[in-house]
């Protein structure tokens, strides 16, 4: 059992699960770059999410496929199960989100 404080709180989904919604405490900017448009966004997110997690909402945000998406910060590619934490991004950087656009 996992005791996270005041970061997390239990919600319902559509499958009518409970599951844990961690409360976000930063904000982690992006940019969005899918061929010729590039956007800027902020998400936010909670320290303790992994990457999958950030990709899934940008999916989501921009109807996009998730195994296209790559996450990129200070030149490497960020790993899917490291945690925002762990992936020490620095405060106010950008990150670089780049999507193959390529047809299937």
């Amino acid at each position: 059992r996992v005791s996270m404080g005041d970061k997390a709180v239990v919600s319902t989904q559509s499958t009518g699960a409970p599951s844990l919604v961690m409360a976000p405490d930063m904000t982690l900017k992006v940019r969005v770059s899918m061929g010729d448009k590039v956007v800027d966004e902020k998400l936010a997110v909670n320290s303790l999410e992994r990457i999958a997690d950030v990709k899934e909402r940008i999916r989501q945000n921009f109807s996009l496929n998730k195994k296209r998406i790559r996450l990129i910060c200070c030149g490497k590619i960020l790993n899917d199960k490291t945690a925002i934490k762990d992936a020490k991004i620095p405060k106010n950087f950008l990150v670089q989100v780049i999507v193959n656009m390529d047809s299937e």
